[in-house]
């Protein structure tokens, strides 16, 4: 039998929107100019390109795990887009838009999902510093939230004018940590935005099993948090209530939780079969007529900034960034193994000699699985 799925309680409209699922304006679009406009465009296509080859690169074996932000991306972007240079991202495994939109660049969005190291990426790639800060990705998304919100007090403290945006999902609000650093956020009034990228599904748990509340939104009441519900595929939407709540994180006003409804249009991620745990195609048709690309597509074209010309010199141009980045990253060479116990790992501990001697063992040939020899225990 096939599991329930989850639909809002509320009807659709009891969330923020500007732009709808037409391209049309239902209010009064963010003050941008065309290049702004046209940025935001370029950064929805790159996504859609890189992440789609870094897919073709998981299946013939470059890469190892793909978490794909399809039909998500006006969340990531839009939010990203309100911050400013020196501020921080805090992104977990389906925030390309946001990394790509401050140029993080391709080459390191590839080459961190082959399995190189940072430090050989550095040594081996001439690429510069984004204008913002970028943590590293976390897979334990409620653990994303205390890290941030930690990170913006730092900057509290040190009197830097800066904020700090985390991304989340529905999911992570069943994780301790997730609570952990909304209380600790309310309390302390830390300069941070809180995105909750609500796609509707935790790997393969709906939303209604992971809260009896009506929205994500509603939470941040019991924190003393503002909060913000919005439609998380209109990226004028996302980014004009991500400025309201980075303008009250600067100005002193402390933190604030923004609910993105949104829907995730395929698997979890290259792992995951969600043939096994859901059954929707009619939410999936739903979606795809709301998909946030074709909106803004739609949007730009009724204003006269996009055609078919400018959309195919765009897309070329894309499309050899892309093929660029991925030369790149076949010529890193991949690093000794066991430099991981000189770098991420102390290498002093009597547990990672041992480690460290049965790797080299394994590397000679030896299966310490089945010759266990204690080798580095007394060292």
């Amino acid at each position: 039998m096939a599991q329930e799925m989850w639909t809002e309680e509320r009807p659709p409209g009891d969330f923020y929107r500007i732009l709808d699922p037409d391209g049309e304006l239902e209010t009064e679009a963010p003050e941008m100019d065309e290049e702004e406009l046209l940025q935001l465009y370029r950064t929805f296509i790159a996504t859609r390109v890189l992440e789609e080859k870094m897919l073709n690169m998981q299946r013939s074996g470059e890469v190892s795990l793909v978490a794909r932000t399809l039909g998500e991306e006006a969340t990531p972007l839009g939010g990203a887009a309100a911050l400013q240079p020196d501020d921080w991202i805090f992104h977990t495994y389906r925030q390309t838009p946001a990394l790509l939109y401050w140029d993080r660049p391709m080459v390191e969005v590839i080459a961190s999902a082959t399995g190189r190291e940072p430090e050989t990426i550095a040594e081996q790639l001439d690429t510069e510093d984004p204008a913002v800060n970028f943590s590293p990705d976390y897979t334990p998304i409620g653990t994303n939230v205390v890290n941030g919100v930690g990170a913006a007090m730092a900057d509290a403290f040190n009197d830097r004018d800066t904020v700090t945006m985390v991304f989340t999902g529905d999911g992570s609000t069943s994780q301790g940590a997730f609570h952990d650093g909304m209380n600790f956020a309310g309390v302390f009034d830390v300069p941070a935005v809180i995105i909750c990228q609500n796609n509707q599904w935790a790997i393969s748990e709906p939303a209604h099993r992971q809260t009896g509340s009506e929205t994500f939104a509603q939470k941040a009441a019991a924190y003393g948090l503002s909060s913000a519900r919005v439609d998380g595929n209109d990226v004028f939407a996302v980014y004009e209530k991500a400025r309201e709540a980075v303008e009250r994180a600067r100005s002193g006003g402390g933190a604030t939780f923004i609910e993105c409804v949104t829907y995730r249009m395929g698997a979890h991620n290259t792992s995951d079969n969600p043939n096994r745990y859901r059954d929707d195609s009619e939410q999936r048709e739903y979606w795809e007529d709301r998909d946030p690309v074709d909106r803004y597509d739609t949007y730009l074209r009724n204003r006269g900034i996009l055609d078919d010309d400018t959309e195919t010199e765009l897309r070329d141009e894309i499309d050899d960034q892309v093929a660029d980045a991925v030369e790149q990253v076949r010529s890193i060479s991949n690093s000794e193994p066991d430099r991981m116990f000189d770098t991420t790992l102390h290498g002093e501990s009597w547990r990672e000699r041992h480690q460290r001697a049965e790797l080299h063992r394994e590397l000679n040939g030896k299966n310490p699985f089945v010759d266990f020899t204690g080798e580095g225990f007394n060292e």
